[in-house]
């Protein structure tokens, strides 16, 4: 959510010279017979195509913050210094797989497939996308989802 926000800031500051673009809030308030009509789709290209360039720039940076790493002479430093290490390897592994899943949404809206879900065909619902756009699966698809994987583990 966070990072939403801070790419729904990223991109307001980098579009001055475009239109502007439809709010959450005007987005939102359209009915289901606007439902994904191109003012919806690029508000949502737009967004990923942000989230898109926000992980591109923190995985260069990462990348440099792993390459360069620290080795103190103190054992203790150098755990420390190691788990820095293992925290930005972590961290950069999380953003390259979300950097798929938005490549992958924006493929779905070239496709006409962003904004209905892949198990039962239904409406995933701007609400839900605005949350998270690079969800597949409706609410409840969602939720059959976990609870499969809560009862499996039970």
């Amino acid at each position: 959510m966070a990072l939403q926000r801070h790419v729904a800031i990223e991109s307001q500051s980098r579009n001055r010279a475009q239109p502007p673009q439809l709010t959450e809030e005007q987005i939102l308030c359209m009915g289901d017979e606007h439902y994904m009509g191109e003012a919806q789709k690029k508000c949502f290209q737009a967004l990923l195509i942000a989230m898109e360039e926000l992980l591109e720039a923190r995985a260069r940076q990462s990348a440099a913050d792993i390459a360069i790493g620290s080795a103190g002479a103190d054992p203790i430093d150098r755990a420390s210094a190691e788990e820095e290490h293992q925290l930005a390897i972590a961290a950069r592994a999380r953003d390259a797989a979300q950097l798929v899943q938005v490549r992958e949404a924006l493929k779905r809206i070239d496709a006409a497939e962003f904004d209905w879900c892949v198990e039962t065909g239904d409406m995933i619902g701007i609400g839900r996308l605005f949350i998270c756009p690079t969800t597949t699966l409706c609410v409840e698809a969602q939720q059959r989802s976990e609870s499969k994987t809560t009862w499996y583990r039970s």
